[in-house]
C-alpha cells in the first residue's frame, strides 16, 4: 500500500468515525438563551442622559414617569457573572431585565441566585415580502403628473398633499434587514438632503452603518417617505427617521434579540412610530400561540405602553392552509396590524388572515400589498414588489400624517381613529380588518353615514337567507358579508362581485348551526345592513353558497406536515453521485463517468424545531468505469461470451471495463436545522447518518482483445466478458453527511466494507440530492 493511499484511507476512516461520534453525542453549535434576572438592585439611571428629548416629551404628554424601572440598566455584576459563563453575549433588554447569551453552560447559569429564569431562543424571523416582479427606471410623464402613486391614492393621500401634511414633526423608526443605497437613491434623496435621518444603528454588526445588506429595508423606507418623479410613494416625506438593522438571515436565532433591542433603541431615541415588516410564525410557534403572549408581542405592547404607535405586517401566510392566523408580534393587542389587498380590491393571496388565536380582531386595517418601491440595485431603479411588508410602511406613513393633524391624540387614540377611518368601518372581517384608512376622515373630521342598501330575506320553506342588492343600486363593486355570533365574533365571511346581472348571494340559514343571537351583516358601497337570524326548525346545516368565502376555524396546533413545526414529513428524493477514484489495490476508475443514481422515500419526524430523526429506503445503481486493464486469461475467472468459446488459453486485454451494482439501501439519520427559509420551509440543514443495503444484482462486463502468443493483437477475435460477484460482497454499509437548503442538498458518503470485482472498488462518493415534498 502506498503512502498516499494509506493517508487517504485513514482520512476517510477518521472522517466516518467523527460523523458517527457527532451523531451519537448530538454535539452541535452552542445554544442561545434569554437569561432573566430577579431584580435591578444597585443600578443608577439618569433619564436626561439616557433619553432623547423627544422621548422625554412623549412621556410627559402621557404622564409617564421618567424613572420607570423597566428603563433602568441591568445590574452590572449580574451581567459580568453570566458573561463569564458564556461564549458570546448577544444583547440585553432593559424592559424585561435580561440578556441573551450563547453558552454551553446554561445549567451553571441557572444555579446563579439572581437568575429568575432562562428561555431557549429558537426564533427564525421572516421579512414579510416577496421578490420584486420587475425593475424599471422612472421617467417624466408628458401628461399632467399625479400627486401620488396608486398605492397612496387608495388611501386618499391626495387630501394630505393638498393640505400640506407630510408627517413633519413625527419620528418613525424602521426595523429591517438593511438599507443599501438608501442614502443615494433618487426616491429618498430629499430625506437625506434635509437631514431627516436622525440616527442609525446596525445591531448585528454593532456599528452605525446600515447602508448595505438586505434591499428589503430600502424598499420599505421608500413606501413611507419615497418620491418618484414628484409623485409620492409614501405619505410621510417630511417625517424624521431612525433606521435600525436587526435582521441578518444567517443568524436567525439572534434576530429576536436584535429586534427587541431595536424596539428599546427606538424608544430611547424618541420614536413616535415603529414600522416593523417582520414576523415570527410556523418556524417557531404553533397557531394557538398567536395570542399576544410571545416575548416579541409583549415587547411591542411595552412600546405601546410607552406611547409609541407600533405598526406591524400581518404576515404572508395566507396561502398556507395549516396556518390560519396572523404571525407575532402582529398578534399583540396594542399593535396596528396591517393586511394586504390588490389594486382591484380583492385580498392579496399571500396576506395572513385573522383573528388572533384568542379571537381578537386582526388585522386592524389593510393597504396595498403590491406596490412600487425603490430598488437599490441602482440609484434610479424602481420595482413592483409584493408582501404585507409594504402595506405596513404605507400605513405607518399615513399614521404620521394623521398624527401631525391631531398632535394631542395618544398613540392608542390614534390607532382607534385610524381604524375608524377605514373605508369599511364599522364593518370588519378577518382579511381586511376595518378596510383601507382614508385621509379624508382626518381632513374633514367626519365620516359620511349611509343608509342600508342590501336587502336580507329569509325563505320560509328552505329557511335559507339571501342578500340582494336592488337593481337601481347594483353599480358594480363588491358585496361583503358575514355571519356573527351573539358576541360579534365572525363565524364565516366572504365577498361577491356585484353586476347588473348578478345582484345576490344565497346562504343556507347560519342559525341552523349557531346559537340564538347570531346575525348576518353585509357591506356594499359603504352602507352596512344587519339582520338577526331566526332560529330554524328541523335539522338544517349552514353552508355559504359563494365562490369567495372564508370560514373562521379556531386556531389549532395542527400544522403542515412539511413545515418545521410538523410532527412528521414524508418526501421522495433523487440522488446523482460521483464515485471518487482511489489508488493502490483499488481498481483505477474514470472519475467523471463513474456515477450513481438513486430514487428513495424519506421519512422525517421532528423532535424539536431544530432537530429531527428519520429514515429512508432507496433503490438505485452505481456504474464503475475503469481504465484499460492488464493482460488476463480465462483461468482468472472471467466468463467469456459464446464468440470466444474454444479459446481457453489465449491471453486477452480488457477494454471498456465496467461494473454496475444494483442496490437497495436503508438509512437512519438525524437532522440539525441551522436556519429557516426556502420555498418548502426545510431551511438550511445538516444530516448525519448510517446506511446499509443489499447488492441484489450486478453486471461486470466489457470488451476484450485476444492476443497472440507473441503479444500481437488478433484482430479477428473480439468478444465480451463477465464475472460473477463474490457472495461475501452482497452487503454494504457506511456513513453519510448531507448539507442542504430547502429541497437541494450536497452529500458525501463512505462505505466501510470492501467490494471486490476482482480488485477492490472505490469506497467514497459525493453528489447532489433533490427532494420532492408531498403533503401540506
Amino acid at each position: 500500500m502506498s503512502i498516499s493511499q494509506n493517508i487517504a484511507r485513514k482520512f476517510y476512516r477518521w472522517t466516518a468515525i467523527f460523523i458517527l461520534f457527532f451523531s451519537s453525542t448530538g454535539i452541535h453549535a452552542q445554544d442561545i438563551y434569554w437569561v432573566f434576572f430577579t431584580d435591578k438592585a444597585n443600578t443608577e439611571f439618569d433619564p436626561y442622559r439616557y433619553f432623547d428629548p423627544k422621548a422625554i416629551e412623549r412621556r410627559a404628554q402621557l404622564g409617564l414617569s421618567l424613572y420607570d424601572s423597566t428603563d433602568f440598566p441591568l445590574n452590572a455584576t449580574y451581567v459580568d457573572q453570566v458573561s463569564r459563563l458564556s461564549e458570546e453575549v448577544i444583547g440585553h433588554t432593559r424592559w424585561f431585565n435580561g440578556m441573551a447569551v450563547s453558552t454551553y453552560q446554561i445549567t451553571e447559569i441557572q444555579k446563579l441566585p439572581f437568575v429568575k429564569s432562562v428561555v431557549f431562543i429558537q426564533s427564525e424571523g421572516e421579512l414579510a415580502a416577496c421578490h420584486p416582479e420587475d425593475v424599471f427606471f422612472a421617467t417624466q410623464s408628458e401628461e399632467e403628473p399625479a400627486l401620488v402613486l396608486p398605492q397612496v391614492a387608495r388611501m386618499g393621500g391626495e387630501a394630505f398633499v393638498a393640505a400640506g401634511i407630510d408627517g413633519k414633526g413625527r419620528r418613525i423608526a424602521i426595523l429591517d434587514g438593511g438599507f443599501p443605497n438608501a442614502d443615494k437613491h433618487d426616491a429618498l434623496r430629499h430625506v437625506f438632503d434635509n437631514h431627516q435621518v436622525i440616527k442609525t444603528y446596525n445591531f448585528p454588526a454593532r456599528k452605525e452603518n446600515v447602508y448595505g445588506w438586505n434591499s428589503h429595508g430600502t424598499m420599505v423606507f421608500s413606501c413611507i417617505a419615497g418620491i418618484e418623479y414628484d409623485r409620492k410613494m409614501g405619505m410621510a416625506t417630511g417625517a424624521e427617521f431612525l433606521l435600525a438593522r436587526t435582521e441578518i438571515g444567517m443568524e436567525p436565532r439572534k434576530e429576536e434579540v436584535w429586534w427587541m433591542m431595536g424596539m428599546e433603541w427606538a424608544d430611547q431615541n424618541g420614536a413616535d412610530i415603529i414600522s416593523s415588516s417582520l414576523g415570527y410564525g410556523k418556524d417557531r410557534y404553533k397557531p394557538t400561540q398567536m395570542d399576544g403572549t410571545s416575548l416579541v408581542a409583549r415587547a411591542a405592547n411595552m412600546a405601546a405602553a410607552k406611547g409609541i404607535l407600533v405598526c406591524n405586517s400581518a404576515g404572508n401566510e395566507g396561502g398556507d392552509k395549516s396556518w390560519r392566523t396572523i404571525i407575532t408580534p402582529a398578534d399583540a393587542d396594542s399593535v396596528l396590524t396591517v393586511g394586504g389587498i390588490n389594486s382591484d380590491g380583492t385580498p392579496s393571496n399571500f396576506t395572513s388572515i385573522g383573528p388572533s388565536s384568542d379571537g381578537r380582531l386582526k388585522p386592524n386595517v389593510a393597504a396595498y400589498g403590491t406596490v412600487t418601491a425603490a430598488n437599490p440595485s441602482s440609484t434610479h431603479a424602481f420595482s413592483t414588489v409584493s408582501g404585507t411588508s409594504f402595506s405596513c410602511p404605507l400605513t405607518a406613513g399615513f399614521a404620521a400624517c394623521a398624527w401631525q393633524l391631531n398632535p394631542n391624540l395618544t398613540n392608542m387614540e390614534l390607532m382607534r381613529e385610524i381604524e375608524r377611518s377605514g373605508d369599511m368601518y364599522p364593518y370588519f372581517d378577518y382579511t381586511y380588518g376595518y378596510g383601507v384608512p382614508q385621509a379624508s376622515y382626518f381632513i374633514d373630521k367626519k365620516k359620511e353615514s349611509k343608509s342600508p342598501i342590501a336587502i336580507i330575506t329569509r325563505k320560509e320553506l328552505t329557511q335559507d337567507y339571501a342578500i340582494e342588492i336592488p337593481e337601481d343600486k347594483a353599480v358594480g363593486g363588491f358585496l361583503f358579508y358575514e355571519a356573527m355570533d351573539q358576541d360579534d365574533r365572525i363565524l364565516f365571511y366572504g365577498m361577491e362581485e356585484i353586476t347588473p346581472d348578478h345582484r345576490s348571494v344565497e346562504m343556507t340559514n347560519p342559525a341552523g348551526r349557531y346559537a340564538t343571537g347570531s346575525k348576518i351583516r353585509c357591506l356594499y358601497h359603504g352602507a352596512v345592513t344587519e339582520q338577526a337570524c331566526v332560529p330554524p326548525t328541523g335539522s338544517h346545516i349552514a353552508h355559504l353558497r359563494s365562490s369567495c368565502t372564508y370560514y373562521h376555524t379556531p386556531a389549532t396546533d395542527k400544522v403542515s406536515s412539511r413545515g418545521v413545526c410538523g410532527k412528521w414529513n414524508l418526501a421522495p428524493y433523487l440522488t446523482w453521485g460521483f464515485i471518487i477514484p482511489q489508488h493502490g489495490n483499488h481498481m483505477e476508475i474514470k472519475g467523471g463517468p463513474s456515477e450513481s443514481f438513486n430514487f428513495g422515500l424519506r421519512f422525517k419526524g421532528n423532535i424539536a424545531q431544530w432537530y429531527s430523526l428519520g429514515g429512508s429506503v432507496e433503490i438505485g445503481a452505481s456504474w464503475f468505469r475503469f481504465n484499460k486493464r492488464a493482460v488476463a486469461n480465462k483461468a482468472d475467472g472471467y466468463y467469456l461470451s459464446p464468440v470466444c468459446i474454444g479459446i481457453d488459453d489465449m491471453p486477452f486485454q480488457l477494454r471498456k471495463d465496467k461494473v454496475r451494482t444494483s442496490v437497495i439501501n436503508l438509512e437512519f439519520y438525524q437532522r440539525f436545522r441551522l436556519m429557516a427559509g426556502g420555498l418548502f420551509h426545510y431551511g438550511l440543514f445538516i444530516d448525519t447518518g448510517i446506511y446499509g443495503g443489499l447488492i441484489f444484482s450486478n453486471r461486470y462486463k466489457g470488451k476484450i482483445l485476444f492476443l497472440e502468443d507473441d503479444g500481437a493483437r488478433d484482430k479477428r477475435q473480439r468478444g465480451i466478458y463477465s464475472r460473477a460477484i463474490n457472495n461475501a460482497d452482497r452487503f454494504q454499509w457506511g456513513v453519510r453527511l448531507r448539507l442542504g437548503f430547502d429541497i437541494v442538498a450536497i452529500y458525501a458518503q463512505y462505505r466501510f466494507n470492501d467490494i471486490t470485482h476482482p480488485a477492490q472498488l472505490p469506497n467514497a462518493e459525493v453528489g447532489v440530492q433533490l427532494t420532492m415534498p408531498i403533503g401540506k
